[in-house]
C-alpha cells in the first residue's frame, strides 16, 4: 500500500536566479513524477485487492490435498485431518436415495451440518446401477463432486460394490474418466471398493486395487486413494499385514455399525494403526432408533483420539435405522429437526461439532 507522509518543510530550495520559465518547467516535471508515482501506487493497490480476492479461503483451499503419512492422513501443512461428513445412499435408479443427489443437498450439509466431506456412493452391479445405466449414475456422481468442489469441501468418489473384482475393466474406465475430469482438484478422494465380501485380500482385492490404482495414477499422481478390506471392510488387519506398495497416498477402509461392531473391532483397528497403515472410515451407522448410543460414543472417541476421517451412512429417507431423514423429507435440504430421524439427529450433533484438525 502507498502511504503519503507529511515530511514538513521542504529540504529542497531553488536558486533564486533561475528564470521564471525554468522554475515553471521544473515544477511541471516534479508534478509529472508525482502523478506517475500516484498512478503506480493506485495500480498496485488494485492488484493487491485482486490478488486477495482470488485467495481460496474454503476448507480445501486452506488445507489442500490430503496425504497418507505413516498411519495418519494429513493436510498440506502436515497437520492430521479428522473430517466428519455424510455418505449418500446407493445412486441406483429407483432405489430412492438417488433423489438426494443434488447440489442443494451438498450445500445444506456444509452450511447447516458443518459437513467437511461427502461421499458419493455409486452402485455398480446391482439393478439400476452403473452396469445398467452408466450415464445416469455417472451424472449423479458428477453432481455431488462438482457441488463439493464449489463448496470447497472434500468428496469421496466411491465404487459402491460388493464384487468389484468382477468389474475391474469397468472400474478402470470409470476412474480414468473421473481422474481426467477432476484429478487436478485437491478435493478428490477415490474409493476403489466399498465392501468386499469374505474373499482374499492378497489374492483378489489387492490385485484389483493395484490395477485400478495404476490406471488412476497415470492421470492423477497425487490424490488420496482408499481401498476396501475383506468382510465388509472390517478385516483391516489383513490389509495391514500385506499393504499396497509401489504407490503413494493409499489408505484402507474400515466400516462399523454400532449395533454389531464393538470393542473387538476397535482392537483390530488399533493393531492395524500400530502396524503403520492409515485408516479411513468411509461409512458408519448408529443404532438408529435412539439418540442414546453408547457404542457410537465409544467409536467417536476412538475416531477423535486416532484422528480418523469418517462419513455417516446415509443421506436418505428410506425406512431403515441408518437413514438420517424421515420418509418424504425434502430432497433439496433445508431440513428442520422434525424431518430428521433419531439417527439423523445424532449424526448431525456429531458432525456439526467435529473439529477439522485434531491436535
Amino acid at each position: 500500500m502507498c502511504r503519503w507522509f507529511d515530511s514538513g518543510p521542504s529540504h529542497f530550495s531553488f536558486n533564486l536566479l533561475i528564470s521564471t520559465s525554468e522554475m515553471y518547467s521544473t515544477r511541471l516535471s516534479i508534478l509529472f513524477v508525482l502523478l506517475l508515482i500516484f498512478s503506480s501506487c493506485t495500480e498496485n493497490e488494485e492488484n493487491m485487492v485482486t490478488d486477495e480476492s482470488t485467495i481460496d479461503t474454503t476448507l480445501v483451499g486452506k488445507h489442500g490435498r490430503l496425504e497418507a503419512k505413516g498411519n495418519q492422513i494429513v493436510d498440506k501443512h502436515g497437520n492430521p485431518m479428522s473430517l466428519a461428513g455424510n455418505s449418500f445412499f446407493w445412486s441406483n435408479d429407483n432405489w430412492g436415495g438417488e433423489r438426494y443427489y443434488k447440489s442443494e443437498v451438498v450445500s445444506w450439509l456444509k452450511s447447516d451440518w458443518n459437513s467437511t466431506i461427502v461421499r458419493a456412493a455409486m452402485g455398480v452391479e446391482d439393478p439400476g446401477g452403473y452396469i445398467d445405466n452408466k450415464n445416469g449414475n455417472k451424472n449423479r456422481i458428477k453432481t455431488i463432486v462438482e457441488a463439493a468442489i464449489e463448496e470447497g469441501i472434500y468428496v469421496i468418489i466411491d465404487w459402491h460394490s460388493h464384487h468389484a473384482e468382477d468389474y475391474q475393466d469397468e472400474a478402470i474406465e470409470f476412474f480414468q474418466e473421473i481422474a481426467t475430469l477432476y484429478g487436478e482438484n485437491d478435493h478428490i478422494i477415490y474409493e476403489l471398493y466399498n465392501e468386499p465380501l469374505d474373499i482374499s485380500w492378497s489374492n483378489t482385492i489387492k490385485p484389483y486395487a493395484l490395477a485400478v490404482t495404476a490406471a488412476i495414477r497415470e492421470i492423477d499422481p497425487d490424490n488420496l486413494i482408499v481401498v476396501g478390506t475383506p468382510e465388509w471392510s472390517q478385516r483391516i488387519d489383513l490389509a495391514a499385514a500385506d499393504p499396497i506398495v509401489g504407490y503413494e497416498n493409499i489408505a484402507y477402509t474400515l466400516h462399523f455399525y454400532t449395533t454389531y461392531h464393538h470393542q473387538w473391532l476397535r482392537d483390530r483397528a488399533n493393531s492395524a494403526l500400530q502396524s503403520g497403515i492409515p485408516i479411513f472410515v468411509t461409512e458408519w451407522g448408529s443404532i438408529g432408533y435412539s439418540l442414546v448410543d453408547p457404542e457410537a460414543n465409544e467409536w467417536m472417541n476412538w475416531c477423535f483420539a486416532n484422528k480418523i476421517i469418517h462419513c455417516n451412512w446415509s443421506v436418505n429417507d428410506k425406512e431403515e435405522e441408518w437413514s438420517i431423514l424421515i420418509p418424504g423429507a425434502s430432497t433439496i435440504g433445508g431440513w428442520n429437526d422434525n424431518e430428521l430421524t433419531e439417527a439423523g439427529k445424532l449424526a448431525k450433533n456429531i458432525i456439526s461439532n467435529w473439529p477439522v484438525v485434531v491436535h
